[in-house]
């Protein structure tokens, strides 16, 4: 067993033990090289020791020396915490020795479209910033410098959920979600920042609130750290939910009153009718844009039960930019349209397109059972749990 200890591999309960089967399943693949670290990981594992001097540890998987502790076992790699690997080439978490905070360190090579990014995330993080409730920029905690790699930069920010790992689930979900994102995305704005690519990835969700604020695994939130269990959850309705922008690589601050323009066509979604290297081009109604077509492909494209939405997003994602609301307006017309279902339907759970009948039915009771018990957790609570996404002026 290459790192796990006999003591380590009879913690495993009797049905995660594989058998021959599964011995002989993991010796074929360790042998062609499958639990080796991917490419992108190697940079990690030979900074290991240098972050650690800088306050920084990486998981186990990292460390020099490091080989796959299900190699010679009959359990599966799934079960190990060290089988979750990094998919992002220039991220990676840590833990802060200082005081064991989860952060995501982020190598930012110099490079053109990278060169203002430092800046942009300094001036949007400041602590007079960070007061404002509308701001949803991850914080910016420190910066610091390799002597080895001296033509870029590391920084560190507090370590953020995408959406995949902790799926949306409710109508009031993907609504406060909208919320928060066009209240960032104005307030970005207000202080003359186009962010460029404030769609996919780039939206990220602290989630932490949802698991009892229990220590969960970074790759794989729902799960513990040790990945041995499967943590218990609250809803969003009854947490603290926070959606941020990352990534301001391709963000552009202006100065004076404008107009403000730009080139270029980098970014995560190409469809933007107005990009273009050679004609410049309002990136604040890029902006509009990239986040409505975010909602329009990614969530109203997969449920039935969100249309009240569209025509607000069609408005954001009009061909002609001059055509588009400001993120400001946007948002004053998302309020008013939060108010108009009832609680039920804000409630109700997200019906998949490709849901049959009995399907509904089922997810439909269980969703009803669960608001009858939101009701009354409310009332003996006396909070406003169930206007989540509709916390309007």
């Amino acid at each position: 067993m290459a790192n796990t200890t006999q003591s380590d591999y009879d913690r495993f309960p009797k049905h995660m033990h594989g058998g021959p089967v599964m011995a002989a399943h993991i010796a074929k693949y360790a042998a062609r090289g499958t639990y080796d670290l991917l490419p992108n990981e190697i940079l990690w594992r030979d900074l290991q020791p240098f972050l650690l001097t800088k306050g920084y540890r990486l998981r186990p998987r990292y460390e020099p020396g490091w080989s796959a502790p299900w190699i010679g076992t009959d359990v599966s790699p799934n079960y190990f915490e060290e089988s979750r690997h990094s998919v992002l080439p220039n991220v990676i978490d840590a833990r802060r020795v200082s005081d064991d905070a989860l952060v995501a360190i982020k190598w930012i090579p110099d490079a053109e479209h990278t060169r203002d990014e430092i800046d942009i995330m300094r001036f949007l993080t400041s602590p007079e910033m960070l007061q404002d409730p509308d701001n949803h920029c991850v914080p910016l905690l420190t910066t610091f410098t390799n002597p080895d790699m001296p033509d870029g930069v590391f920084t560190v920010t507090p370590w953020l959920a995408d959406l995949h790992g902790v799926p949306l689930e409710n109508v009031n979900d993907v609504v406060d979600m909208m919320l928060q994102t066009l209240s960032g995305l104005a307030f970005l704005h207000r202080h003359n920042v186009a962010h460029r690519d404030c769609t996919g990835w780039n939206i990220m969700q602290d989630v932490s609130s949802m698991f009892f604020d229990r220590r969960n695994h970074p790759m794989n939130p729902a799960f513990s750290e040790d990945m041995q269990e499967l943590l218990p959850c609250r809803s969003r309705a009854e947490s603290r939910v926070r959606y941020y922008f990352i990534d301001f690589g391709i963000s552009t601050r202006f100065s004076g009153p404008g107009p403000h323009l730009v080139t270029g066509e980098i970014g995560r979604d190409p469809s933007a009718p107005e990009l273009s290297d050679v004609i410049p081009y309002d990136p604040f109604k890029l902006d509009v844009y990239l986040l409505g077509n975010y909602f329009l492909n990614s969530v109203l494209a997969k449920y039935i039960n969100l249309e009240f939405l569209r025509p607000l997003l069609l408005e954001m994602t009009r061909p002609n930019p001059l055509d588009r609301p400001t993120a400001a307006e946007a948002l004053r017309r998302l309020h008013a349209v939060a108010r108009e279902p009832s609680t039920i339907s804000f409630g109700w759970y997200l019906i998949q397109r490709n849901y049959t009948y009995p399907q509904r039915v089922i997810f439909g009771a269980a969703c009803l059972a669960r608001q009858c018990a939101m009701h009354v957790r409310s009332c003996i609570r006396g909070s406003n749990a169930l206007s989540f996404g509709r916390r309007l002026p």
